[in-house]
Formats: structure tokens, sequence, C-alpha cells
């Protein structure tokens, strides 16, 4: 008979590093698509939370994963409140499908204010009951300038074949720019086309290929948008798709772009630009936005702004989720969650991009189909032209 591996790990990857003005400590809860294994994190968790002092949680996982009917980030989020954490600790991360995902993502969530959660200096404990928060910690270490430190308690039963660098996430890819691509690819925070070719931002990369993706191309993005430079280095920035051209918000600045020249052609304040808008968009971040059957839509991971042209400027018309306001909105894209998004001018449709899929939609608001694997060849030379 087996023995039943029993562990309870605590444990300090490391201790010298530079601080911060202001270091943190966080907590990065990782999801899983099974409910009993979810909920024994969430106790977990919360056992942590009673002996350690905690700044800001990160529940991490998406809907839906390995088609599971559970939103894992909300239902961890539900769970610790249940166990007395307080509320306005905790941040959702809701796009990850994988381990490497959790990573990804939960390394660049922003909280309210518009401020990365993780930052240089903080002390982060990845929390499981698997030891691939071995392999998250480590590479938040080794990648993220920050203390990292893993907390797992459980009884699983390793197999022969069984690693502690769990799908090698720490030792299999050194370069963490090739990691991060890789890990989502392609998720585009802008589309757009010109001639016969299709063009994908992706961070500090532009992927430009043609219809059938038979070949492709590669280019820095400050090559094509050189101002891009100028940004607040510590705002996210959001492409908002206006047709002949984007605004790009990026802290209080609201940039006018022409498609064409990729030149800036206008600017206002970001704050002043929506008649009306809550206090709660002012500041936090979103991912993208879109103008649309005479309608701004902005996606937000957990809500979505709609507002309406008046007199030559937007006026705020509700607050709510995308499955309130499409019809037919898949599970597995949880609130929001929408990376980029593009109207096309000849079909009068709308296509949104996210975690690698894109969907359509028609003008009766209704999703044409169901999500579609974005499948574009991967670039191993991230220099290639």
């Amino acid at each position: 008979m087996k023995k039943i591996l029993w562990i309870s790990v605590y444990w300090i990857l490391g201790i010298n590093l530079g601080i911060a003005a202001n270091p943190k400590t966080v907590m990065l809860v990782l999801g899983s698509a099974d409910p009993t294994t979810l909920e024994e994190r969430i106790e977990i968790a919360a056992r942590l939370y009673r002996i350690q002092s905690i700044d800001k949680i990160i529940v991490s996982g998406g809907c839906g994963a390995h088609g599971s009917g559970v939103c894992e980030a909300t239902r961890m989020q539900q769970g610790l409140q249940a166990k007395g954490v307080k509320g306005e600790k905790i941040y959702k991360e809701e796009n990850a499908k994988t381990t490497v995902q959790n990573y990804i993502f939960s390394r660049v969530l922003r909280d309210e204010y518009d401020q990365q959660i993780i930052q240089p200096g903080d002390t982060v404990f990845v929390v499981s009951n698997h030891w691939h928060a071995i392999s998250v910690a480590a590479r938040l270490q080794q990648y993220d300038q920050v203390i990292a430190r893993f907390y797992i308690e459980g009884n699983l039963i390793p197999k022969e074949t069984d690693k502690v660098d769990y799908v090698s996430i720490f030792n299999g890819q050194p370069d963490n720019d090739k990691f991060v691509l890789r890990g989502t690819w392609l998720t585009p925070e802008a589309v757009w086309s010109s001639s016969d070719s299709l063009y994908y931002l992706s961070g500090n990369l532009i992927y430009a290929t043609d219809a059938g993706n038979s070949s492709f191309t590669l280019r820095q993005s400050k090559q094509v948008f050189p101002f891009l430079n100028t940004l607040c280095p510590d705002c996210s920035r959001a492409f908002i798709d206006a047709g002949e051209f984007w605004w790009i918000r990026s802290g209080n600045r609201l940039l006018k772009v022409d498609k064409s020249s990729k030149q800036i052609v206008g600017e206002e304040a970001w704050e002043e630009w929506i008649e009306g808008i809550p206090n709660s968009w002012k500041k936090a971040a979103f991912s993208t936005g879109v103008i649309w059957n005479e309608t701004l839509l902005l996606f937000a991971p957990e809500k979505i702004l709609i507002a309406k042209e008046e007199k030559g400027r937007f006026v705020f018309v509700e607050e709510t989720v995308a499955g309130n306001y499409f019809k037919d909105w898949p599970f597995s894209w949880g609130n929001s969650n929408v990376a980029s998004a593009i109207a096309d001018k000849d079909s009068g449709t709308l296509a949104l991009f996210r975690n690698r899929e894109t969907v359509r939609i028609g003008k009766d608001l209704r999703l044409q189909g169901k999500p579609e694997i974005l499948k574009l060849k991967w670039i191993d030379d991230l220099n290639h032209r």
C-alpha cells in the first residue's frame, strides 16, 4: 500500500533582494478547475492569512478551464471572505487557464488606482496544495525582483515522472520576455488591418501576417509607435479602436493617433473625456475599448462601461458586465476579460480578443458562433524581421 505523503512546507527562497520604498506582503493563491482541490486551497490560504500579516491577496484562475463549470478566482474570493478575509484585500485575476498563466497574468495585475500589485521588493507567498507553487515562486523571485516564498499543504502522491519544477516553469525558458509571450501566444493589445495584412500588437512586438498566416514579419513596437516610450512608465495603457484612429489612454492622458501615419493628431484629458464617468474608472486600469454602433464600450477585467455620443462628446450610460450586454456571452470569458477589440466597418461586426481566443459579435449584440483559437505561427527569434 502506498504511503500518503503529507506535505506542509513553508520555505524562504531568498532574502538578498533590494527592497522597495514601501514593500508589502502579497499572497498569490493558485486556482484549480477541480472544486474539491479549489476548496482545499481556499482553506490553506485562510490558515496562512490567520498567522501571517498580508497586505493584498491575488486569487488567480479563470472560468471554465479544462471544461469545468467553475470561475476559480470568484470562488476563491467568496470562500476567503466567508472565512473572515477582508474583501478589500482581495484582487481577482480571472484570465489564467494554466499555472504558467497564473504567473504571467498575476505579475502584472493592477489595483483600483492603476498600481501594479506585485512590485520589486515585495514579499510574495505563493499558496497551493501542489508543488507547482515552488516553480511559480522561484520564477517570481528570479525575474520580478521579489522575495518569494511558497506555502504548500497537501497529501498528493508524486508519480515517478513528477518533477519539482512543474512543467519546467522555472528552468524551461531563461528569457522571461519569450516565456511570457509564449504563455499567452497570441493575446493582442491592439489589432488592425492594412491592405492584405493583419497586425497584432503584443507588448513590445508587432506581429504582421497575411490572412492565411502563411508568412509573418516582426517589428519592435517602438519602431512603429515611437511615442509609446514617452508615456507614463508606471501607468497601464489601453487602445480604444475608433475606426480611422485610436484613442490611447495612459494615466490621465488620452492620445488620438492616426492609424495610417501612426502619429499623434490630438490629445484629451482622460478624466474629462466622458461626461459623468464614475470615479472608479478615472484612476483604475482597463484593458481596451472600441467605438462601435455609435457606442463607446470600455472593457475592464470585471466590468464594461457603456457611453453614447451626444453633441460631440461621450456621455456615460451605464456600467455592467459583458454577459448582461451581449447575448450568448461565453462563460469562459468571465465578466469581461477582453484584451483588445476592433470594429469591422464592412460587415458591421465587432471582433474581440482574449487569451489566445477571438469571438465575433453581430449588430444585434449576439455572438456569431463560439470562441475560436487564434492560431498564429510561433516565433523562436524575437528579433526576426
